[in-house]
Protein backbone atom coordinates (compact mmCIF):
# COMPACT_ATOMS: atom_id res chain seq x y z
CA UNK A 1 0.00 0.00 0.00
CA UNK A 2 2.73 2.41 0.52
CA UNK A 3 4.77 1.44 -2.69
CA UNK A 4 1.32 2.35 -4.37
CA UNK A 5 0.77 5.86 -2.17
CA UNK A 6 4.03 6.77 -3.38
CA UNK A 7 3.95 6.08 -6.90
CA UNK A 8 0.62 7.80 -7.18
CA UNK A 9 2.26 10.94 -5.35
CA UNK A 10 4.86 10.33 -7.78
CA UNK A 11 2.57 10.33 -10.67
CA UNK A 12 0.50 13.46 -9.22
CA UNK A 13 3.76 15.52 -9.03
CA UNK A 14 5.30 14.96 -12.59
CA UNK A 15 1.27 15.28 -13.58
CA UNK A 16 1.59 18.95 -12.25
CA UNK A 17 5.25 19.59 -13.40
CA UNK A 18 4.17 18.85 -16.90
CA UNK A 19 0.83 21.24 -16.30
CA UNK A 20 3.21 23.96 -15.29
CA UNK A 21 5.62 24.07 -18.14
CA UNK A 22 3.05 23.76 -20.59
CA UNK A 23 1.53 27.43 -19.22
CA UNK A 24 4.48 28.39 -18.65
CA UNK A 25 5.24 27.91 -22.42
CA UNK A 26 1.67 28.78 -23.54
CA UNK A 27 2.55 31.96 -22.13
CA UNK A 28 6.05 32.68 -23.75
CA UNK A 29 6.42 34.67 -26.90
CA UNK A 30 8.70 33.93 -29.50
CA UNK A 31 12.54 35.16 -28.50
CA UNK A 32 14.44 37.60 -30.86
CA UNK A 33 18.05 37.44 -31.43
CA UNK A 34 19.95 39.63 -33.63
CA UNK A 35 22.90 38.69 -35.13
CA UNK A 36 25.56 41.21 -36.27
CA UNK A 37 29.29 42.27 -36.77
CA UNK A 38 31.41 45.16 -36.56
CA UNK A 39 33.20 44.74 -40.23
CA UNK A 40 31.72 42.37 -43.03
CA UNK A 41 33.21 39.02 -44.25
CA UNK A 42 33.55 37.87 -40.53
CA UNK A 43 30.87 34.85 -40.90
CA UNK A 44 27.71 36.52 -39.61
CA UNK A 45 25.18 35.30 -42.40
CA UNK A 46 26.86 31.82 -42.40
CA UNK A 47 26.92 31.54 -38.32
CA UNK A 48 22.62 33.11 -38.78
CA UNK A 49 21.69 30.00 -41.04
CA UNK A 50 23.74 27.52 -39.94
CA UNK A 51 22.77 28.47 -35.86
CA UNK A 52 18.87 28.16 -36.98
CA UNK A 53 19.61 25.22 -38.17
CA UNK A 54 20.62 23.31 -35.57
CA UNK A 55 18.29 24.93 -32.92
CA UNK A 56 15.57 23.44 -35.23
CA UNK A 57 17.57 20.03 -35.19
CA UNK A 58 17.36 20.57 -31.41
CA UNK A 59 13.05 20.32 -31.63
CA UNK A 60 12.72 24.59 -31.82
CA UNK A 61 10.75 26.15 -34.06
CA UNK A 62 13.09 28.80 -35.68
CA UNK A 63 12.15 31.48 -38.33
CA UNK A 64 15.14 32.93 -39.77
CA UNK A 65 14.58 36.59 -41.54
CA UNK A 66 17.44 38.52 -43.57
CA UNK A 67 17.05 42.11 -42.53
CA UNK A 68 20.74 43.01 -44.40
CA UNK A 69 19.76 45.50 -46.28
CA UNK A 70 22.70 46.13 -48.42
CA UNK A 71 23.96 42.83 -49.05
CA UNK A 72 20.87 40.42 -48.09
CA UNK A 73 22.04 36.82 -49.51
CA UNK A 74 20.45 34.14 -47.29
CA UNK A 75 18.49 33.09 -50.51
CA UNK A 76 21.67 32.94 -53.04
CA UNK A 77 23.60 30.37 -49.79
CA UNK A 78 20.80 28.46 -50.03
CA UNK A 79 20.69 28.79 -53.83
CA UNK A 80 17.37 29.35 -53.36
CA UNK A 81 14.88 31.57 -55.73
CA UNK A 82 12.17 33.65 -53.54
CA UNK A 83 9.29 35.51 -55.37
CA UNK A 84 8.44 37.98 -52.99
CA UNK A 85 9.94 39.24 -49.66
CA UNK A 86 8.61 41.34 -46.62
CA UNK A 87 8.39 44.47 -49.12
CA UNK A 88 5.21 42.70 -50.21
CA UNK A 89 4.09 41.93 -46.68
CA UNK A 90 4.56 45.93 -45.74
CA UNK A 91 2.66 47.12 -49.45
CA UNK A 92 -0.23 44.44 -48.53
CA UNK A 93 -0.58 42.47 -51.00
CA UNK A 94 0.81 39.09 -49.83
CA UNK A 95 0.27 37.30 -46.56
CA UNK A 96 3.27 36.51 -43.81
CA UNK A 97 2.90 33.00 -45.27
CA UNK A 98 3.05 33.88 -48.90
CA UNK A 99 6.67 35.56 -48.38
CA UNK A 100 8.34 32.85 -46.49
CA UNK A 101 9.89 30.27 -48.19
CA UNK A 102 11.10 26.55 -46.62
CA UNK A 103 14.42 25.70 -46.30
CA UNK A 104 16.61 22.90 -45.40
CA UNK A 105 14.74 20.33 -42.68
CA UNK A 106 11.65 22.45 -42.42
CA UNK A 107 13.28 26.06 -41.36
CA UNK A 108 10.90 28.79 -41.92
CA UNK A 109 12.77 31.88 -43.70
CA UNK A 110 12.00 35.32 -44.41
CA UNK A 111 13.88 36.25 -47.79
CA UNK A 112 15.54 39.61 -48.44
CA UNK A 113 15.73 43.20 -46.77
CA UNK A 114 13.68 45.28 -48.74
CA UNK A 115 10.69 46.30 -46.78
CA UNK A 116 12.08 47.57 -43.46
CA UNK A 117 12.32 51.83 -44.33
CA UNK A 118 8.71 51.44 -45.94
CA UNK A 119 7.48 50.29 -42.29
CA UNK A 120 7.63 54.32 -40.75
CA UNK A 121 5.18 55.00 -43.85
CA UNK A 122 2.70 52.79 -43.05
CA UNK A 123 -0.85 54.41 -42.20
CA UNK A 124 -2.28 53.27 -38.53
CA UNK A 125 -4.51 51.16 -39.83
CA UNK A 126 -1.79 49.56 -42.26
CA UNK A 127 0.73 49.10 -39.21
CA UNK A 128 -2.47 47.73 -36.75
CA UNK A 129 -3.00 44.95 -39.87
CA UNK A 130 0.44 43.99 -39.96
CA UNK A 131 0.98 44.18 -36.52
CA UNK A 132 -2.04 42.17 -36.06
CA UNK A 133 -0.16 39.54 -38.95
CA UNK A 134 3.32 39.55 -36.73
CA UNK A 135 1.61 38.91 -33.56
CA UNK A 136 0.54 35.19 -34.72
CA UNK A 137 4.18 33.87 -35.76
CA UNK A 138 4.74 34.53 -32.11
CA UNK A 139 2.78 30.97 -31.22
CA UNK A 140 4.27 29.41 -33.97
CA UNK A 141 8.04 30.22 -33.33
CA UNK A 142 10.34 29.72 -30.59
CA UNK A 143 13.00 32.04 -32.32
CA UNK A 144 12.86 34.88 -34.23
CA UNK A 145 17.14 34.94 -35.84
CA UNK A 146 17.70 38.33 -37.69
CA UNK A 147 20.42 38.43 -39.87
CA UNK A 148 21.27 41.79 -39.59
CA UNK A 149 23.91 43.97 -41.58
CA UNK A 150 27.04 45.15 -40.22
CA UNK A 151 28.70 47.83 -38.79
CA UNK A 152 26.57 50.71 -36.66
CA UNK A 153 24.37 52.74 -39.35
CA UNK A 154 21.45 53.24 -37.77
CA UNK A 155 19.33 50.36 -39.50
CA UNK A 156 21.52 48.17 -37.73
CA UNK A 157 21.57 49.67 -34.27
CA UNK A 158 17.69 50.19 -35.08
CA UNK A 159 17.79 45.91 -35.19
CA UNK A 160 19.98 45.74 -32.19
CA UNK A 161 18.13 47.65 -29.73
CA UNK A 162 14.82 46.02 -30.95
CA UNK A 163 16.11 42.44 -30.05
CA UNK A 164 15.56 40.36 -27.11
CA UNK A 165 19.13 39.71 -27.06
CA UNK A 166 21.88 40.17 -29.48
CA UNK A 167 25.02 38.16 -31.15
CA UNK A 168 27.89 39.83 -32.04
CA UNK A 169 30.48 37.98 -34.18
CA UNK A 170 34.29 38.80 -34.72
CA UNK A 171 37.57 36.87 -35.99
CA UNK A 172 40.60 36.72 -33.98
CA UNK A 173 41.77 39.56 -35.97
CA UNK A 174 42.59 43.33 -34.28
CA UNK A 175 40.60 45.10 -36.64
CA UNK A 176 37.65 42.59 -36.27
CA UNK A 177 37.97 43.12 -32.90
CA UNK A 178 38.10 46.60 -32.56
CA UNK A 179 35.06 46.71 -34.73
CA UNK A 180 32.80 44.73 -32.73
CA UNK A 181 33.59 46.45 -29.42
CA UNK A 182 32.06 49.66 -31.49
CA UNK A 183 29.33 47.65 -32.00
CA UNK A 184 28.96 46.86 -28.29
CA UNK A 185 29.98 50.16 -27.33
CA UNK A 186 27.07 51.91 -28.93
CA UNK A 187 24.44 49.49 -27.86
CA UNK A 188 26.28 50.44 -24.01
CA UNK A 189 25.49 54.10 -25.26
CA UNK A 190 21.96 53.65 -26.05
CA UNK A 191 21.04 51.43 -22.68
CA UNK A 192 20.42 48.30 -24.35
CA UNK A 193 18.82 46.35 -22.40
CA UNK A 194 19.05 42.60 -23.79
CA UNK A 195 22.17 40.12 -22.98
CA UNK A 196 24.92 40.57 -25.60
CA UNK A 197 26.43 37.13 -26.56
CA UNK A 198 29.93 36.90 -28.25
CA UNK A 199 30.88 34.10 -30.76
CA UNK A 200 34.49 34.04 -32.49
CA UNK A 201 34.81 32.45 -35.46
CA UNK A 202 37.87 30.97 -37.56
CA UNK A 203 39.42 30.17 -34.18
CA UNK A 204 42.79 28.35 -34.79
CA UNK A 205 42.40 26.44 -31.37
CA UNK A 206 40.19 26.46 -28.51
CA UNK A 207 42.33 28.20 -26.87
CA UNK A 208 42.69 31.02 -29.32
CA UNK A 209 38.61 31.57 -29.03
CA UNK A 210 39.18 31.75 -25.06
CA UNK A 211 41.84 34.74 -25.49
CA UNK A 212 40.17 36.49 -27.70
CA UNK A 213 36.32 36.28 -25.82
CA UNK A 214 37.83 36.53 -22.34
CA UNK A 215 39.67 40.01 -23.55
CA UNK A 216 37.26 41.38 -24.98
CA UNK A 217 35.06 40.82 -21.96
CA UNK A 218 37.38 42.22 -19.93
CA UNK A 219 37.32 45.17 -21.78
CA UNK A 220 33.61 45.45 -21.38
CA UNK A 221 33.63 45.06 -17.87
CA UNK A 222 36.43 48.18 -17.62
CA UNK A 223 34.58 50.62 -19.73
CA UNK A 224 31.21 49.65 -20.33
CA UNK A 225 28.07 48.74 -18.32
CA UNK A 226 27.38 45.66 -20.63
CA UNK A 227 28.19 42.20 -19.51
CA UNK A 228 29.33 40.65 -22.39
CA UNK A 229 28.48 37.15 -22.34
CA UNK A 230 31.08 34.30 -24.81
CA UNK A 231 28.80 32.29 -26.08
CA UNK A 232 31.59 29.89 -28.07
CA UNK A 233 33.42 30.03 -30.91
CA UNK A 234 33.96 28.29 -34.33
CA UNK A 235 36.75 26.39 -36.03
CA UNK A 236 38.84 27.96 -38.98
CA UNK A 237 37.19 25.06 -41.34
CA UNK A 238 37.44 24.44 -44.56
CA UNK A 239 34.14 22.66 -44.71
CA UNK A 240 32.20 26.09 -44.42
CA UNK A 241 33.52 27.21 -47.13
CA UNK A 242 32.93 24.18 -49.33
CA UNK A 243 29.23 24.00 -48.20
CA UNK A 244 28.88 28.17 -49.34
CA UNK A 245 30.60 26.70 -52.60
CA UNK A 246 27.84 24.25 -52.44
CA UNK A 247 25.01 26.68 -51.55
CA UNK A 248 24.02 24.01 -48.48
CA UNK A 249 24.67 24.69 -45.12
CA UNK A 250 27.72 23.50 -43.81
CA UNK A 251 25.95 22.27 -40.29
CA UNK A 252 24.33 19.34 -42.55
CA UNK A 253 26.80 18.30 -45.26
CA UNK A 254 29.28 17.82 -42.63
CA UNK A 255 27.92 17.66 -39.62
CA UNK A 256 30.78 15.81 -37.45
CA UNK A 257 33.49 18.43 -39.05
CA UNK A 258 34.97 21.59 -35.88
CA UNK A 259 32.80 24.20 -36.89
CA UNK A 260 29.81 22.26 -37.03
CA UNK A 261 30.25 21.05 -33.77
CA UNK A 262 31.15 24.32 -32.30
CA UNK A 263 27.85 25.50 -33.82
CA UNK A 264 25.93 23.09 -31.84
CA UNK A 265 27.94 23.71 -28.70
CA UNK A 266 26.88 28.04 -29.28
CA UNK A 267 22.74 26.76 -29.30
CA UNK A 268 23.06 24.64 -27.10
CA UNK A 269 24.41 27.77 -24.67
CA UNK A 270 21.07 29.65 -25.93
CA UNK A 271 18.92 26.47 -25.06
CA UNK A 272 20.88 26.76 -21.58
CA UNK A 273 20.57 30.49 -20.87
CA UNK A 274 16.65 30.34 -21.54
CA UNK A 275 15.43 27.15 -19.46
CA UNK A 276 17.55 29.08 -16.72
CA UNK A 277 15.88 32.05 -16.62
CA UNK A 278 13.27 32.65 -13.80
CA UNK A 279 9.70 32.86 -13.89
CA UNK A 280 9.32 36.01 -13.46
CA UNK A 281 12.03 37.53 -15.99
CA UNK A 282 10.73 39.66 -18.97
CA UNK A 283 12.93 41.02 -21.63
CA UNK A 284 12.26 44.44 -22.15
CA UNK A 285 11.21 43.93 -26.05
CA UNK A 286 9.64 40.48 -25.70
CA UNK A 287 8.42 38.55 -28.74
CA UNK A 288 7.86 39.24 -32.72
CA UNK A 289 5.14 41.66 -32.58
CA UNK A 290 6.97 43.88 -30.01
CA UNK A 291 10.14 43.69 -32.12
CA UNK A 292 8.20 45.11 -35.46
CA UNK A 293 6.39 47.71 -33.22
CA UNK A 294 9.33 49.44 -31.91
CA UNK A 295 11.49 48.88 -35.28
CA UNK A 296 8.22 51.00 -36.77
CA UNK A 297 8.66 53.57 -33.54
CA UNK A 298 12.05 54.09 -33.96
CA UNK A 299 11.89 54.92 -37.40
CA UNK A 300 9.49 58.13 -36.46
Amino acid sequence: MKDQADKLREMAYNVRQQIETELRNENRKARVIAISSGKGGVGKSTLALNLSLSLSSKGKRVLLMDVDLGMANLDIMLGALPKYNLYNLVQGNKSIDEITITGPSGLRIIPGGSGIQELANLSGMELKRLLVDMGKLDNEYDYLILDTGAGISSNVTSFLMSADDAIIITTSEPTSITDAYGVIKILDRNQYSGRVFLVVNRVVDDSEGILVAEKLKLVCQKYLQINLMPMGYIANDEMVGEGIRQQQPFIQLYPRSKAARGIDNIADRILQCRSEESPGYEPANKGIRNFFKRIVNIGR
